[in-house]
């Protein structure tokens, strides 16, 4: 097993960093010598994924959904599958027919996934909260580290680059006692940018459902579903000098919940108070010797549950530090280097005491772009974990433009990543359930694709990708009911998700008017492909993962008025593992129309929005109630 001093690898990643940026500053700059810049090839770490799948969520969609959960925005208009336990309940996202807890997600390129669950719960993210969200499918171990199985969901915070005060306003109103309200200042000038928001927000979730679990089904009211939830960011950066800029982040949400129980179960009363707080500050200087970064944060996750007979508080603080070093020559390539530093400490009621665990690893992100047709990645992560000894998770990626005639250009791309993830601490620690001889995940992904784009001036754009993957994953950790319906995690031998991803957008421009139609298609194949000796469902899709999911969306934009479009469908999934038991497919339609009214400098938005507009009856999770058709309008005042 590998051992470590995580104190002393702490202090000697804080030396070494401090140390180079105190060197970097007191080097001078020679006459008429011009720093180097990574700005080539842009500053996210997703430059380092040539081959992979990377979507940027389309700001207009963010804007519409400006009140809701991040889960809401990512299955409306992407083909990722998230499994919602009712209107009140967490909701968790699957990439690839992969889990939750193995899939990463970043807030300003830190890791933010519980260390006790190992997961994300995207109903407390909300939308108003970031600045741009990114998706990356596929691997991406040797990049974001443990749990970056299935993918990653990239956030950052809004900074306000232009110069004066901005302000932006929203008020709404919806069905089913639903009322939300958000507000945000900002400034910025020359040497600082500065944007503070908040947000608070109810819902009553009273609505009418089938209860299809009683001998004659009929309608009923849902009961104890209510929320709330508060929550404000504050973001800061100030240019200390032209070479050197820090930056502080704060985020902090609240969200107290009635948790919704399932169909036909008697009522315990159950509650949740989530409470997150997440500070981050950043320092970055450029210097001859490329751009250093350093980004300390601390994290805080409460989360306290009640019923009847329980009452369970877990508290959990995680210390993350990260410095890192870019490089950049010409115009050809770019090589980054770093360490990440992780400690974490949990008090659970469902723990025998205080469980402690500290991480480190060490990554180098190399890009080249040997021609303006061809553009390479070659990454490398090395972790090390208490207990653990994970192997190195190295990547490779191409992305190769063998065709253009200023009209269509087409693209061949593919990539070959390792992956892995250690057991979370719920998983090893939690009292009756928790196996402390689980295994670690260890996994290879391959994938390879076309991207067409069909361009004609600058009136007609279409871009079309056709992706198909392959993922061995083995001692893949997965929590199910044993024979005795107790829930336990377990390691399955080996499983093979493999598949295939399509998808197209067409934008137009005509006259005044502008359209926009994206259609996107999934075909998942998640199976176990070996099993320990007498256990095991060979060859048998996993349990909730859908074999077809599919979007369509059109936005159509003229003369102020704006009109959305949305159809989501997601095909039957299996309750267990046998495939004795499934939830039947099912399509939602969604449709908003906005209204942009100038008053003089300042900008009026009217919204109306219905979801689920044909009433469709469904669920993610087995027997818990979604909401029906349901309307909501909203008024936002932009003052630019």
């Amino acid at each position: 097993m590998a051992r470590f001093s995580f104190t002393k690898v702490w202090l000697l990643g804080c030396a070494a960093a401090f140390g180079h940026v105190a060197l970097a500053q007191q080097q001078p700059d020679a006459a008429g010598h011009q720093l180097r810049t990574i700005e080539v090839f842009g500053k996210p770490a997703e430059v380092y994924a040539a081959g992979s799948r990377v979507v940027q969520l389309d700001s207009s969609y963010l804007s519409t959904y400006a009140s809701g959960s991040l889960a809401q925005v990512l299955q409306a208009h992407t083909p990722l599958y998230f499994k919602t336990y009712g209107a009140s309940g967490i909701s968790t996202v699957a990439f690839r027919g992969t889990n939750a807890s193995q899939t990463a997600v970043l807030w300003n390129g830190l890791n933010i996934s519980s260390p006790t669950l190992g997961l994300t719960d995207f109903s407390t993210l909300p939308v108003s909260g970031f600045g741009n969200v990114a998706v990356q499918q596929g691997a991406a171990g040797a990049t974001y580290g443990s749990g970056a199985i299935g993918g990653a969901v990239l956030l950052n915070s809004s900074i306000h680059k232009s110069k004066g005060l901005a302000a932006d306003l929203q008020t709404e109103a919806g069905s089913f006692g639903r009322y939300f309200g958000s507000g945000s200042i900002k400034y910025g000038s020359h040497k600082i940018q500065a944007n503070t928001s908040l947000y608070v927000g109810e819902a009553a979730n009273n609505f009418k459902y089938v209860d299809v679990t009683q001998f004659q089904p009929q309608e009923v009211r849902q009961e104890n579903a209510a929320l709330e939830q508060y929550g404000v960011t504050q973001d800061l950066a100030w240019q200390l000098s032209s070479k050197t800029k820090l930056a502080l982040h704060g985020w902090y949400t609240l969200m107290d919940r009635e948790v919704q129980p399932a169909m036909g179960s008697a009522a315990n009363n159950a509650k949740q108070q989530d409470k997150n707080l997440r500070l981050m500050a950043e320092l970055e200087h450029d210097s001859r010797w490329g751009q250093t970064e350093l980004k300390a944060a601390y994290f805080n996750d409460y989360l306290h549950y009640t019923n009847n007979s329980t009452n369970s508080v877990a508290d959990v603080n995680t210390y993350q530090l990260q410095a890192e070093q870019t490089y950049t020559r010409g115009n050809h390539w770019s090589l980054r280097g770093g360490i990440n530093l992780q400690h974490f400490t949990a008090e659970n009621g469902g723990y025998a005491g205080e469980q402690q665990e500290n991480r480190a690893s060490a990554f180098a992100l190399l890009r080249y772009d040997p021609t303006a047709a061809l553009k390479l990645s070659l990454n490398l992560r090395q972790a090390f974990v208490e207990g653990y000894n994970p192997k190195p998770t190295p990547a490779f990626g191409f992305d190769w433009k063998f065709y253009n005639d200023n009209i269509n250009q087409l693209s061949l791309k593919g990539n070959v990543a390792g992956s892995y993830r250690v057991p979370t601490l719920n998983d090893r620690f939690w009292l009756g359930a928790g196996n402390p001889d689980l295994k670690p995940e260890q996994g290879w992904s391959y994938e390879s694709g076309l991207r067409h784009l069909f361009i004609l001036g600058n009136s007609f754009l279409l871009a079309s990708e056709l992706t198909g993957y392959s993922m061995l994953v083995d001692n893949w950790i997965q929590w199910s009911p044993d024979a005795d319906g107790r829930w336990r995690p377990v390691n399955l031998f080996r499983v093979h998700s493999k598949g295939i991803e399509a998808s197209t957008k067409a934008t137009a421009t005509i006259g005044e008017a502008k359209l926009a139609v994206t259609a996107g298609y999934t075909y998942t194949s998640s199976e176990q492909a070996e099993v320990y000796e007498g256990s095991g469902d060979k060859g048998k899709q996993l349990m909730y993962v859908p074999h077809h999911k599919a979007i369509l969306s059109t936005e159509v934009n003229y003369k102020g008025w704006s009109a959305l479009g949305g159809l989501n469908y997601t095909g039957l999934r299996y309750t267990n593992n046998s495939e004795s038991n499934y939830l039947d497919d099912f399509i939602l339609v969604d449709v908003a129309l906005s209204k942009r009214l100038q008053l003089k400098q300042q900008i009026i938005v009217l919204t109306l929005r219905s979801d689920n507009v044909t009433n469709t009856d469904y669920q993610t999770m087995a027997y818990h109630a979604m909401p029906p058709r349901g309307y909501t309008f909203s008024l936002r005042l932009i003052i630019p």
